[in-house]
């Protein structure tokens, strides 16, 4: 008879945790990281570092024995190219613009990804769920109903319009505004932005269920 493991428990809290966890620093640490080093360094200089948190991010997994994940790369090459480019032509437009550009592609991808049956939201909340390959195991299976496949491609064209939404606005700042407003302003914007994306698709989901008990999409609170 085969030993029985204990699986980690996947909870509303944990769930919330694992997110968090995941998004927090790429919205916190650039705005601090550019006020630390603008006060001894050049703005061009500041705005580079304020951009590196997507490194720190994939030297702090390799730490940790951890794959770079691929939306950690993306943004490394994202990054890498800004400041590639607005250090051989000294302007730092192309480190502010790089959050519109990457909202506005990311946006994009989502909306395409409802339309052809690979939601990017499904994809995205297994891999953010839990660092746990058997948990991620079990919600791929809970997700895989054809109704909660469904519920998956509709998030994914509403977070496509938003982010397209977001990048606009992104683009807009980064041409209006002073670079250490768009650096103070970018992180809280986003933060609300997603945290409103967060709540409207939380709410939209537990209708669902409500309405289709079978759809089990959001973590059970722990007993």
């Amino acid at each position: 008879m085969e030993p029985i493991n204990e699986e980690p428990q996947l909870t509303a809290r944990s769930h919330l945790r694992g997110i968090a966890r995941q998004l927090l620093p790429g919205i916190l640490l650039p705005g601090l990281i550019y006020y630390a080093v603008s006060r001894q360094a050049p703005t061009l200089v500041a705005l580079a570092a304020a951009s590196s948190v997507p490194a720190l991010d994939a030297v702090v997994r390799l730490l940790q024995r951890k794959a770079p994940s691929p939306i950690g790369l993306l943004f490394l090459v994202f990054t890498g190219t800004s400041v590639a480019l607005a250090t051989m032509l000294h302007s730092p437009m192309f480190i502010l613009v790089k959050s519109a550009v990457i909202s506005g592609l990311v946006g994009i991808a989502f909306a395409l990804s409802a339309l052809v049956g690979r939601p990017l939201t499904r994809t995205l909340a297994l891999r953010l769920s839990s660092d746990h390959a058997e948990v991620r195991r079990r919600l791929a299976e809970r997700w895989g109903h054809p109704r909660a496949r469904t519920v998956f491609r509709k998030l994914s064209l509403w977070w496509g319009l938003l982010l397209i939404v977001l990048g606009v606005q992104q683009g807009m700042l980064a041409v209006t505004l002073p670079p250490g407003l768009v650096m103070a302003v970018d992180g809280p914007v986003h933060a609300f932005v997603t945290m409103l994306g967060i709540g409207a698709s939380v709410l939209y989901v537990r209708r669902i269920q409500r309405a289709h008990p079978e759809v089990q999409l959001l973590p059970a609170r722990a007993g």
